[in-house]
């Protein structure tokens, strides 16, 4: 009796497991980030990452997200980053580079979610005032 009930719910992660597919491993750029519950630089975060966190980049076609982000997983979190800040080449990062200063800092980490949002609202470009 027990087993005809659990079929449809094995039968659903079946299909969940099986449709998300790995595109590739990329690395995270800016110093600091968040992981969005969706594809927007004002949506909540997931986690926080650090510049050279590899990512999962996924595809499923259960998941839409606009073209300028990707679909991504970091450890057991899945979420949304912007493709401008995804490297295929692990970047060299002032973590890596100045150990020692970075750690002087002693972030916690609710002060590493707020450097990411920080990071999330900063806009970079050219400026159109003439």
């Amino acid at each position: 009796m027990w087993i005809l009930l659990l079929l449809p719910v094995l039968a659903l992660a079946e299909t969940t497991a099986t449709d998300e597919k790995v595109v590739g491993v990329f690395y995270f750029k800016p110093i600091f980030g968040h992981v969005h519950q969706s594809s927007s630089r004002a949506s909540a975060s997931l986690t926080t990452i650090q510049c050279s966190h590899p990512l999962k980049v996924l595809e499923s076609s259960k998941v839409q997200a606009s073209p300028e982000w990707a679909y991504v997983q970091a450890a057991d979190h899945r979420g949304f980053v912007l493709k401008e800040f995804l490297s295929e080449k692990r970047p060299e990062c002032v973590m890596g580079k100045y150990p020692k200063y970075f750690d002087s800092f002693n972030l916690d980490l609710s002060e590493l979610y707020y450097w990411g949002r920080l990071n999330d609202q900063y806009l970079q470009g050219e400026t159109r005032a003439h």
